[in-house]
């Protein structure tokens, strides 16, 4: 009976060196071991595609009771397939991420996530981020920021929404992230990456 309970005590010392030896091999992140992880696109994929049309709100539309017509048209829809890569021992969470969205060089929106997710020592994981770009908001955003490239590109709007409407599948022009950040966090440490990417 004794040989047993010494036995027992035996292997519960056996066990808590050995969970002691695991804790104390656990690294833990400070300001000096803490290496920024990485954002690197890894595709960008056209989600959902609704081909390309347009009515202002002029057309009347069938509307429900007090609805009034609006500026509409098909949504185009990319999601943005990103490899975070984690070169600590330690876990780091991505507490948020952040980037806009340009085609031919012409930004259009800014999007991000706001998921908080975890990448494990020595690791890489995958997030994915949609966006959704509307015509008419494309058309407001080329008026106020790029009138004097278009009238350069001897160019209307409505010429290159079309065009990254109906080209879009193919993806024959250039779709940049741009002014990417993502926020890293460790044991209290917060490192920022930026990140930039074309695509193909």
């Amino acid at each position: 009976m004794r040989s047993q309970s010494t036995r027992r005590l035996a292997l519960v010392l056996a066990v808590a060196a050995l969970v002691a030896s695991g804790c104390a091999g656990v690294q833990k992140a400070t300001e000096s071991t803490f290496q920024a992880p990485t954002v690197a696109l890894n595709r960008a994929e056209v989600a959902n595609y609704f081909g390309f049309w347009f009515y202002n709100n002029k057309v009347q539309p069938s509307l429900p009771e007090g609805g009034k017509p609006g500026n509409n048209g098909a949504p185009l829809i990319y999601h943005f397939v990103f490899d975070i890569a984690n070169p600590n021992a330690f876990p780091v969470r991505l507490d948020n991420l952040k980037f806009t969205v340009a085609l031919d060089g012409f930004e259009l929106n800014t999007v991000g996530s706001q998921d908080e997710i975890w990448i494990p020592g020595g690791k890489t994981s995958q997030l994915r981020v949609p966006c959704v770009l509307g015509p008419f908001e494309a058309f407001m955003s080329l008026g106020v920021v790029g009138g004097l490239r278009l009238q350069q590109m001897g160019k209307k709007p409505w010429d290159l929404i079309q065009t990254w409407w109906t080209k879009a599948p193919d993806f024959s022009f250039p779709l940049e992230v741009r002014e990417g950040a993502a926020v890293f966090k460790a044991d209290g440490i917060t490192k920022v990456v930026a990140f930039k990417a074309k695509y193909p």
